[in-house]
């Protein structure tokens, strides 16, 4: 199939990849270069670096409406687009071009989950499972006809970085079967229940933020719903603390002293006190600080009985 992909970070590079191996990528249109650094150097985005490695041609618009961007890429004669976490929304005129018009890879088990940052709110809520869909994109937000999921379990310690790295390696496999199946006619797209769609917003500051007086199952479900990015986070010391890993604690645990107090347990444990149990914290970064498991972070600040996270 003759494609034309939209995509920009490192999911999107990775899905290009291995459809370049089964497919002729036509071209490739990224978000455009970000400067970054002190020095403001440019920096190019990760499909666009993988776009330029395969050796693809890469259009940047600021905007899909821009004159001329369309008629640009109708000399590629593309038979379907393909987007993943392109960035920006792409106009009728443009996704409903292609013979087969043009899917979507969404990481979740729509319509659950539509919006920003599926990944990250599966796991905040404690998922058992969530999953991969590929979509046709319309006018609704993630709200297109359905062409193939996959489900993906989840255990109760996986993290987003752990979850993203196997979007990367089904991503490719799930929509190269919906571009085969879509152009043998072997798949047809079903509409979504509207009946059963959950949103989900983007991950902000105040949600970043612990609130300790939420339960250690909660704030561990947090923590790894939010690493690597943003990252939950906490104040202690009158400073900003990332928690990076935790685990809910048990065992002979210390009696209660609050919500947020810190425990030196065993000599060597880092607890926090939750509004239902102890959290063990295994990984954490003071301000302007590396990250250190739990026993460096006793032994460098010198808890006390009295310091609490909050």
């Amino acid at each position: 199939m003759k494609i034309g992909f939209f995509g920009t970070p490192e999911v999107a590079a990775r899905c290009l990849a291995g459809l370049a191996g089964e497919h002729e990528i036509r071209f490739v249109v990224t978000a455009p270069d970000k400067e970054a650094g002190r020095n403001l150097h440019i920096r190019y985005c990760p499909a666009k670096k993988e776009a330029l490695r395969i050796g693809l041609s890469v259009l940047q618009p600021g905007s899909l409406k821009e004159p001329g961007f369309f008629e640009a890429i109708l000399k590629y004669d593309a038979d379907i687009f393909v987007v993943v976490a392109y960035g920006n929304l792409i106009p009728r005129f443009v996704f409903d071009h292609p013979p087969l018009k043009t899917v979507n890879l969404h990481p979740s088990l729509l319509p659950k989950y539509r919006g920003a940052a599926p990944i990250q709110w599966a796991l905040i809520h404690g998922e058992t499972e969530t999953g991969i869909t590929v979509q046709l994109i319309n006018e609704k937000l993630d709200a297109g006809d359905i062409i193939v999921q996959e489900v993906v379990p989840l255990d109760a310690d996986q993290t987003s970085a752990d979850l993203w790295e196997v979007i990367y390696s089904k991503g490719p496999h799930l929509l190269n079967r919906a571009i085969t199946g879509l152009a043998s006619g072997h798949l047809r797209p079903v509409p979504q229940d509207e009946s059963r769609a959950t949103y989900c917003g983007k991950i902000d500051r105040a949600i970043a933020m612990i609130d300790w007086g939420k339960s250690s199952r909660e704030i561990h479900n947090l923590v790894r719903g939010l690493n690597p990015k943003p990252v939950a986070f906490t104040m202690f010391r009158g400073e900003q603390i990332k928690i990076w890993k935790t685990v809910p604690a048990d065992g002979d645990l210390p009696k209660g002293a609050g919500e947020g107090a810190i425990v030196r347990h065993q000599k060597k444990r880092l607890l926090a006190e939750t509004g239902s149990g102890f959290l063990e914290i295994l990984s954490i970064q003071p301000a302007n600080r590396k990250v250190m498991d739990g026993l460096s972070f006793i032994n460098g600040y010198r808890i006390t009985e009295s310091d609490r996270f909050g």
